[in-house]
């Protein structure tokens, strides 16, 4: 969805679809953020934080494009 509403590829024809879907991976990503950030696992924060984070700004930036 998000390399359609980057205009890289035309896999659905509705625009509308396209926008709700990337709005839903961009809040899966947010709450990605949010779990990790109280997980028990050290690692798992420290490593999956920043990564979620870089994938929420990024999904973001092509769902508002």
């Amino acid at each position: 969805m998000l390399l359609e509403r980057a205009g890289l590829v035309r896999l659905f024809g509705d625009p509308g679809f396209v926008q709700v879907t990337a709005w839903v991976v961009f809040a899966y990503f947010a709450l990605g953020i949010l779990l990790n950030a109280i997980s028990r696992s050290k690692p798992e924060r420290y490593t999956m934080v920043p990564v979620t984070i870089v994938l929420a700004a990024l999904s973001l930036l092509v769902t508002l494009g």
